[in-house]
């Protein structure tokens, strides 16, 4: 209830939290659904013992981890969900095999599209001429090739030698 969706993207990753100060009553229980993250963060991140602040350091603390949350720039998984958390650690412990979440997002599946796209586009090109033709074509760049060789090594080369003759078409 104290939660509203933050967008990364296309994609959601953690939900905003709202501090007690500047957000609606309706919404005001954030502290006490993420008490356990924040204290947790406070240990292990920040250094100090939670029992040890006064409501307004707290509250300031509060406001610093919300800060962190909603950016997304907690360094720690733990620190956003602590039930999940716990939940996979256990089942790790207990030597379950873990799923990995799915985000929806698979960055090779996109590189793999966009080749074959590519390849369909270079495989799709038509082309204009028979495979007699292409042939011919080969064969005339080959005799280009050797025409170039002859010509440094001085040699006399015809002056149809490499080069297509193409065949007109009568018209009458």
């Amino acid at each position: 209830m104290g939660e509203i969706r933050a967008h990364n993207g296309d994609r959601v990753r953690y939900r905003l939290i709202h501090h007690l100060s500047y957000c609606p009553s309706y919404l005001s229980p954030s502290i006490f659904s993420k008490g356990q993250e924040f204290h947790t963060w406070l240990l292990e991140e920040r250094k100090i013992n939670p029992e040890n602040l006064t409501k307004e350091q707290s509250k300031r603390e509060f406001a610093r981890f919300i800060e962190d949350f909603n950016t997304a720039t907690l360094p720690h998984e733990k620190f956003y969900n602590m039930d999940a958390y716990e939940k996979r650690m256990d089942a790790m412990r207990s030597g379950q095999t873990l799923t990995l979440p799915d985000d929806g997002y698979d960055p090779n599946a996109d590189m793999r599209a966009l080749a074959g796209a590519r390849k369909k586009k270079a495989s799709e090109a038509p082309s204009y001429l028979s495979r007699d033709q292409l042939e011919e074509l080969r064969k005339v760049q080959n005799e280009r090739v050797q025409a170039g060789k002859m010509k440094l090594l001085g040699m006399d080369i015809k002056p149809s030698f490499g080069v297509r003759m193409e065949e007109a078409e009568d018209e009458e």
